[in-house]
């Protein structure tokens, strides 16, 4: 219904979530008379809204709200009443604030007149339809609310009812529709309930219902709109054929219905993918969303919060199971959305980010996810050769909205990765990073799993980034790790991050961990996933459950520079550096520098673009312009050295890192021991030199356990895992002690024995 004000016609407000009748009051009233304006407000949304509303300006003066606050259910209509009295002739200007659930300011402008020009208000009357459509040949059923505005006056009124076609009323019927007219007598307030006989022969369409009330010498109309349908029977297939008339055809139809149910059963039985997913719980497309493919085995575009990876990451698969294309298609959209990143990669298969995709494989892809061979792109960064695993590196230099480094760490023996994260991990905490709820900065460190004492690491570097992954995601400072086993990931570091990727794997460890959680099904899927496709798990994403994604094609190139590439940056990056450090002790001497600067700058920027040619020409005309300036000094520039974090810093970082890890270990079982959660267990160290806390994640460590380290707990002269489950519950350690494989070991973890009851103490007499 469009309403009419003082004459003029009132545009309602429209939206997805509610409408409301009026978008502006404008009232005229007689001097000495009352008036009733209603604002009706319906709701389009899925729940219940709340509304408070107030009048503010000179209109207070002569009006109040009779509704100051309302409710309304989905699918429902409410309204406020606002009464105007005539009291003083003149313009009133204000507005009327709806506030809650949503806001709307509606403009009020009253006039109180005297004289034969203004209208008498005597009457206030609404139609509601009790239907939202009517059907052809049934009756559509309305309501009209009257309501006497005089308060000394009783009337009569007649009340007549008309029906016209919206849009060609002649091919609707020959002329308007009427019905027999209603008389009453109006005291306060009344109501009809009428039924308007639609009759078969009217076309289907929009339609306008007119009522029209006469009383007082005056006369007053109103209209709503609604739709006029079909009724189900005479709906018609093709435009032609009605339902009704083929008995036969439903008949075929039913038959066709159950043909594609049994079809779409057995394609059902040959899907890969079978979790559950449900869409409205998964992140939906905005300005910090990022589109990283499809729900696998659909069309729907699957969505990634990127400040979720403050949240942390850990990424893991078999070879050639897309792990790293997962990890690049994160990392292409946080640098699209404004991050910086640094990668500390041992195959320098990162390189690629910096140069555009030119595979036609993987441009084949691209109409799959709506991508054009125009989205592709290289990413500002640069490469840097780390030489020594103890290399101070200042971290803010590296935080540059949008810009990749990737810092080639292939020189490093297997033993100085774990003193690289280590470091790294220290220069975090010591660059003094402001708080951010964006996600400002990504850390990744590719092929983590040689951090495990199996591969060679010594533990500093797993109990580092633990502390990272309790404490960056305050910064904006996000961790990704890549590995080829989940299953690395145990206790609190893995506590601590919100984020897991799982690719098609083939490591039993992690096999049995999702088998475990999930379930059979969940572990069939993975098995079958295609290269590309992985299993995604957060716990504010569809309900914690696990869902499959496949992950869209990259804008850059998959594939590292060649080493001559990678020669060319490490040497030209290593001038700049030079110059760079020479200039800043001109600035020291109070050298005029800014034009060298500039240039060393635009160097820099032909570094990261690749074009060595140009960076060539600048380095070689920049070099004696600033030794010039130090032979005009009368002395030599000193020679730039990499500074090296001590070993003492470093052990003195993890000491700190480990005191924290006891402190939130013993807080932790403090809070579990509170709440009387179950069992309490103590620390557990373990030949990997790992820390276990609980059964479960003794059962983690277990997947991924090499035997030789299996024996060192478990031989003929000793069992810890029994010892360890003995102090808390005797039969529980006695279950273990029969254990003598693995898998047996598992399932004595995974179905604890009832708890023994405590002996109570008896207190003596004396």
């Amino acid at each position: 219904m469009m309403p009419v004000v003082a004459g003029q016609v009132v545009e309602p407000i429209v939206t997805d979530s509610y409408e409301i009748s009026h978008s502006a009051i404008n009232k005229d009233v007689k001097i000495g008379n009352f008036a009733l304006v209603t604002v009706y407000i319906t709701n389009k949304a899925d729940s219940a809204i709340f509304l408070d509303a107030a009048l503010e300006g000179d209109v207070t003066n002569i009006s109040t709200l009779n509704t100051p606050r309302i409710r309304i259910e989905p699918e429902e209509r409410n309204n406020f009443t606002m009464t105007i009295l005539g009291s003083d002739t003149g313009v009133f200007n204000g507005n009327m604030f709806l506030t809650g659930d949503f806001v709307q300011v509606l403009p009020v402008n009253l006039s109180i007149v005297t004289g034969a020009d203004s209208q008498p208000e005597a009457l206030a009357f609404e139609i509601i339809p009790k239907q939202k459509n009517a059907i052809i040949g049934k009756n559509f059923i309305y309501q009209i609310d009257f309501q006497n505005l005089l308060a000394d006056t009783n009337y009569n009124l007649t009340v007549s009812y008309e029906l016209k076609s919206v849009n060609d009323e002649d091919a609707a019927f020959g002329s308007a529709i009427s019905e027999d007219e209603d008389f009453l007598f109006l005291n306060t307030t009344a109501t009809i309930l009428r039924e308007f006989d639609i009759p078969s022969s009217v076309k289907p369409g929009d339609f306008l219902l007119n009522v029209h009330v006469k009383y007082l010498n005056t006369e007053s109309t109103k209209t709503i709109r609604f739709v006029l349908k079909d009724s189900f029977l005479n709906t018609r297939l093709f435009g032609f054929l009605p339902l009704k008339w083929p008995l036969l055809l439903i008949i075929l139809i039913g038959a066709g219905g159950f043909g594609y149910w049994y079809y779409k059963k057995k394609q059902a039985g040959k899907r890969r993918y079978v979790s559950k997913v449900d869409y409205g719980t998964l992140p939906q497309e905005g300005p910090r969303a990022a589109f990283i493919g499809k729900i696998a085995e659909t069309t729907k575009n699957a969505y990634f919060d990127i400040d979720q990876l403050i949240s942390h990451t850990v990424i893991a698969g078999s070879t050639g199971g897309g792990k790293t294309v997962s990890a690049e298609v994160l990392i292409e959209e946080a640098l699209l959305k404004g991050s910086a990143v640094m990668v500390f990669d041992p195959t320098a298969q990162w390189s690629g980010m910096l140069r555009p995709n030119t595979s036609q494989g993987m441009f084949d892809l691209y109409a799959k996810f709506a991508m054009k061979k125009t989205d592709a792109r290289g990413f500002n960064g640069n490469i840097k050769q780390i030489l020594d695993a103890r290399q101070k590196l200042d971290i803010r230099r590296f935080i540059k909205p949008g810009e990749i480094t990737v810092f080639a760490v292939n020189r490093l023996d297997p033993e100085d990765i774990d003193v690289l994260v280590a470091n790294m991990i220290k220069q975090v905490f010591d660059a003094g990073l402001e708080e951010s709820k964006e996600l400002k900065l990504v850390i990744i460190f590719d092929e983590v799993h040689r951090l495990l004492p199996k591969f060679g690491g010594a533990g500093q570097g797993f109990i580092q980034i633990e502390r990272g992954a309790r404490e960056f995601r305050k910064w904006g400072v996000g961790l990704m790790l890549i590995s080829q086993v989940l299953t690395d990931f145990v206790g609190e570091t893995k506590a601590n991050i919100a984020n897991e990727v799982q690719m098609r794997t083939r490591d039993q460890g992690d096999l049995n961990r999702i088998k475990t959680k999930y379930g059979a099904f969940m572990l069939q899927s993975l098995l079958k996933a295609a290269t590309g496709t992985g299993m995604i798990e957060n716990p504010t994403y569809n309900r914690g459950e696990p869902y499959f994604v496949a992950f869209r094609p990259l804008y850059h190139m998959h594939a590292r520079l060649s080493d001559e590439e990678l020669e060319n940056y490490n040497k030209y990056n290593d001038m700049i550096d030079d110059l760079e450090y020479q200039i800043k002790q001109l600035d020291e001497k109070k050298v005029d520098t800014f034009d060298m600067k500039l240039e060393l700058k635009m160097a820099l920027d032909k570094v990261k673009a690749g074009n060595f040619n140009m960076v060539n020409i600048y380095v070689e005309g920049l070099r004696p312009r600033v030794l010039e300036q130090f032979e005009k000094l009368g002395i030599q520039p000193k020679k730039r050295e990499i500074e090296l974090i001590s070993q003492d810093e470093l052990d003195k970082a993890f000491d700190e890192a480990k005191k924290i890890r006891e402190e939130a270990a013993t807080e932790e079982a403090a809070k579990t021991e509170k709440k009387e959660e179950g069992p309490q267990f103590a620390p557990l160290r373990l030949a990997t030199g790992l820390v276990v806390l609980s059964p479960q994640e003794l059962v983690d460590a277990l997947g991924a356990m090499a035997d030789a380290d299996l024996a060192k707990h478990v031989n003929a002269e000793k069992n810890d895992f029994a010892d360890w489950l003995t102090k808390t519950n005797a039969k529980w350690g006695e279950a273990m002690k029969k254990a003598k494989t693995k898998d047996e070991m598992i399932a004595v973890l995974n179905a604890p024995p009832a708890e023994e009851p405590k002996e109570e103490k008896k207190e003596e007499k004396t």
